[in-house]
């Protein structure tokens, strides 16, 4: 009879448990494990080309590029990630005015579509730097580029849907907190003044700003263990 693993439990990414907060205030339900999740959208191809990847001849090193200081390319992730903390902080800032959830998906579909290019761009080019660094880091490397066409397409197409998401449940949690705050909101024979666009609250705007930072905390996940691989001396940056 075989035992129960007595491993700890792996827990989400912090994008997971903000999504959760988000849609199931008032608890969270039970999820799949992280493993079993991640198990399902490995097949079988991908599986021999994880398992190439750990055990296999590694490819030829690529060509010395122009652009060989790590630290300045370390430099430059700090650089860019803080740009994006800017850009989200910025949105949130525009949540004091009213703004249609319409809007708010389309700026947030923005981020998006700023953070993708900028983050493949820089995990390509750490990847380099690490695979000129040896034989361990080339191995690294080559288990990195796998990861990668094993999970970015479904990532992509998970985090698509989250601007349409969030924009769908933000009124619903600012009716919550109306109702909360002034119960005979609920009674007929309160008419509450209908308002042209919502205005949101100090606590869905730091929803929003957790959710954003945490998909962009997510993004620069494969960078930022990149970035310890090639330069293992340095820590990392996080968003602020």
């Amino acid at each position: 009879m075989a035992k129960p693993s007595l491993r700890p439990p792996v827990a989400g990414p912090p994008l997971i448990r903000a999504l959760q907060r988000l849609d199931h205030p008032s608890g969270t339900p039970d999820s799949p494990a992280l493993p079993a999740a991640l198990g399902s959208w490995v097949d079988w191809n991908r599986a021999v080309a994880l398992a190439r990847a750990l055990d296999g001849s590694l490819p030829e090193l690529p060509e010395q590029s122009a652009d060989t200081d790590v630290d300045r390319l370390v430099e430059e992730c700090a650089r860019a990630r803080s740009t994006h903390v800017e850009a989200i902080h910025a949105l949130v800032a525009a949540l004091q005015q009213p703004m249609a959830p319409a809007e708010l998906e389309r700026r947030h579909a923005a981020l998006q579509r700023a953070q993708l290019p900028s983050t493949g761009r820089l995990r390509g080019r750490l990847r380099d730097a690490l695979a000129r660094t040896g034989e361990q880091g080339a191995r690294l490397a080559e288990i990195d580029a796998v990861m990668e066409q094993v999970l970015a397409p479904r990532e992509y197409r998970l985090l698509n849907r989250l601007p349409a998401h969030l924009a769908a449940c933000l009124p619903i949690a600012a009716s919550a907190d109306a109702v909360t705050a002034n119960p005979d909101a609920t009674s007929p024979d309160v008419m509450p003044a209908p308002l042209p666009e919502p205005s949101w609250p100090p606590a869905l705007r730091d929803t929003v700003r957790d959710l954003l930072l945490a998909e962009l905390d997510l993004r620069f996940h494969p960078i930022d263990g990149l970035s310890a691989a090639v330069h293992p001396h340095r820590a990392p940056p996080h968003a602020a």
